[in-house]
């Protein structure tokens, strides 16, 4: 079993995932862009020097480039532009969401120029010298002041040190249905786990899709999982598992199982969705194909993107909480905890200098360009979105004050060998191979293979 969970690591650190919009993603294509022309990427790159620091004439960005990223991420490029008006920024498309692809890049020298770094490799790449410190430069370009007080502090590394930086917002993954569905069958937003039988029991009687699930990534299928554990009062979900507070065997664990059982059993979840990719998901949902879908927060700008906000809403209660406890749970949120995630600068590259200016830009006009698109954002100033926000998306925004706790998005867990056995077990759960007595009884063997190591 020990050498079982090994391969699945090693085969999560040689394959590249894809992440949904974290945030969520599309396909595993990697695309470019330019800022400010559509020239082709020239061999060889002429520097002028500024005192010490070399000014590029063009650097490697590795970001979440589909879905509602590409306008943000083309206005804040458009933006800096102004700044660096002689640096072509090469956009590559982030295709993993595990870390994976740059682990394999860092091995061969290949590290993009700036990167979304996320805990997983950090700490690896902070050993090998891979990654730049940024202390220095936030100080000197006053970053933290820009953003509400304490936004920052959980992006600081055990070593006293950021390496990575992106601000914290409002987060969770929720589950999101179409209105104009649910309205044409005559339900209604379920409070508790038998109203969200009964919903996912209709949607199948009528041949829609009830949640449309992004198989191709693993992770939406286990946060899933971890509502449900959320939803039977455990409020650290699968993240307990790994901080080494809760146990697998812990009654939670197993009564999340089980009802995750029964609705697969009732079809919640549709034959093709591990070949499913995010965008084809969101596309089910939002033209009514699909009942309902589980994403991050962000997927109310996907939706926007889409054209589908107008018929998007959002479960106010966890649906897999029994009924009479709804008031228990709610607001108790699956994913959202604080984490190291964020960008970071390719210390061994030769621009590692402007990179470091040019990515505390890159942050603050982004949040910036985030706010005016109706983003919840921790900017210290307050900027009105150029539009409305949509009604659903508005509803969770006046909520956010309620939030009263949030449980760890599995892909910011730092033991792989772990999240490999969580992810693996789990899709067998999802596609009905496993019942939940034996989903625990197989993690109870395994992670103490892993805990023993």
């Amino acid at each position: 079993m020990k050498k079982k969970i090994v391969a699945l690591a090693l085969s999560m650190i040689m394959t590249a995932g894809v992440l949904a919009g974290c945030k969520g993603a599309a396909e595993s294509t990697e695309s470019s862009a330019s800022a400010g022309d559509n020239a082709d990427k020239t061999s060889e790159s002429s520097t002028e020097e500024t005192g010490e620091m070399k000014v590029p004439e063009e650097i490697t960005f590795y970001t979440y480039y589909a879905d509602s990223g590409i306008p943000r991420v083309d206005e804040t490029m458009k933006r800096l532009k102004e700044i660096y008006p002689d640096t072509k920024v090469n956009i590559e498309h982030r295709t993993d969401g595990d870390g994976s692809v740059l682990k394999t890049r860092a091995a061969v020298g290949e590290l993009p120029d700036i990167f979304e770094c996320i805990g997983q490799v950090q700490e690896p790449l902070v050993k090998s010298g891979d990654i730049a410190p940024l202390d220095d430069i936030m100080e000197e370009t006053g970053f933290e002041s820009n953003f509400l007080e304490g936004n920052l502090e959980v992006k600081r590394n055990a070593d006293g040190h950021f390496y990575a930086l992106d601000a914290s917002s409002p987060s969770g993954y929720l589950i999101y249905y179409n209105t104009e569905v649910f309205e044409k069958l005559g339900l209604e937003e379920p409070k508790n786990y038998d109203e969200f039988k009964n919903v996912v029991q209709t949607l199948a009687e009528n041949d829609i899709i009830p949640f449309a699930l992004f198989g191709q990534e693993k992770w939406p299928g286990l946060q899933l999982y971890d509502m449900a554990v959320v939803g039977q009062g455990q409020f650290e979900g699968i993240g307990g598992l790994e901080k080494g507070t809760t146990k697998i065997t812990d009654p939670e664990y197993l009564e999340a199982a089980k009802k995750m059982e029964e609705l697969v059993s009732l079809g919640l979840i549709g034959k093709g969705a591990m070949n499913t990719n995010a965008s084809q998901a969101f596309e089910l949902v939002g033209t009514g194909q699909a009942g309902m879908v589980g994403n991050g927060t962000w997927f109310f700008n996907d939706a926007i993107t889409g054209g589908w906000a107008d018929h998007i809403g959002y479960f106010h209660y966890n649906p897999f909480t029994d009924a009479g406890k709804e008031d228990e749970t709610q607001w108790h949120l699956s994913g959202g905890e604080g984490n190291t995630n964020g960008y970071s600068v390719n210390a061994k590259g030769e621009y590692a200098e402007f990179c470091k200016k040019f990515l505390m830009d890159y942050l603050i006009i982004r949040q910036q360009v985030n706010a005016e698109n109706g983003e919840i954002t921790d900017l210290k100033e307050a900027i009105e979105p150029v539009e409305a926000r949509p009604a659903s998306y508005q509803d969770f925004a006046d909520n956010v004050g309620n939030i009263k706790s949030n449980s760890k998005f599995e892909y910011s867990f730092t033991n792989l060998e772990l999240l490999a056995a969580l992810e693996n077990e789990n899709e067998l759960l999802n596609t009905g191979s496993v019942n939940a007595e034996n989903y625990i009884s197989d993690l109870t063997e395994e992670i103490a293979d892993v805990l023993a190591e």
